[in-house]
């Protein structure tokens, strides 16, 4: 990843794991060797909170807090210092601050529980995305085992809005919770569980679109 990546995880609904997915990402972007920050824009501040109970483990990625308006001086210190990529965790609901995020971002990740009202949460961040242009896609999370039919339903509708489905599903599992507790993720507190092969296999996916998105934005700024 030779430019600085960001990437934007959203939906206008609390409870759908966005901050998880974050930390998931982000530390199995850290494992692969590259320089990683998160940005939590969420006045809850749980993945600050996350990140300084990781300090004694393991200090890297660096999480930081930041509002709306040190956005932009926040991403541009991070690419001064050599950041390869930033993940912004937005907050719930409907804010100023997620519509920053989108912006800023070369991609949007949009977590999301297999409820009513979470698809329409995604629906709204889907229409954000092509306001700004920006390329986007679903992850369904907190399935339950083995259920077919929540896939096949959270495919559908992603389907009937027009948004990517990402192949990785996210599944309810406890090591998540024990994880955080201790200031890490599952693929570190246990790297042979099914749900550290699902982080593994999400950030292999999301890697992959980074670098499609990465030369279709070089393409056109070779056409201009």
């Amino acid at each position: 990843m030779s430019e600085m990546q960001i990437l934007s995880v959203a939906i206008n609904k609390g409870g759908a794991g966005k901050t998880m997915v974050a930390k998931c990402l982000s530390t199995a972007a850290a494992h692969t060797g590259l320089n990683v920050l998160v940005l939590d824009m969420d006045t809850q501040q749980n993945a600050t909170q996350w990140g300084r109970r990781r300090k004694d483990f393991n200090p890297l990625p660096v999480v930081r807090f930041t509002t709306e308006n040190d956005l932009p001086d926040e991403l541009r210190l991070a690419e001064q210092a050599g950041c390869d990529l930033v993940i912004i965790d937005t907050p719930p609901g409907r804010s100023t601050e997620t519509p920053a995020a989108v912006e800023a971002a070369d991609l949007i990740v949009c977590p999301f529980a297999p409820e009513v009202d979470h698809y329409e949460g995604i629906a709204r961040i889907v229409r954000l995305a092509r306001t700004t242009g920006k390329p986007a896609v679903g992850v369904l999370n907190l399935a339950e085992p083995n259920s077919q039919w929540e896939v096949s339903t959270a495919r559908g509708v992603l389907s009937g809005i027009g948004l990517a489905f990402a192949p990785v599903v996210f599944h309810r599992f406890k090591v998540h919770k024990e994880a955080s507790l201790k200031g890490m993720t599952a693929q570190e507190l246990d790297p042979d569980s099914r749900a550290a092969t699902e982080i593994a296999d999400l950030w292999k996916f999301i890697y992959a679109e980074m670098q499609v998105c990465k030369n279709a934005s070089l393409q056109k700024k070779v056409a201009a």
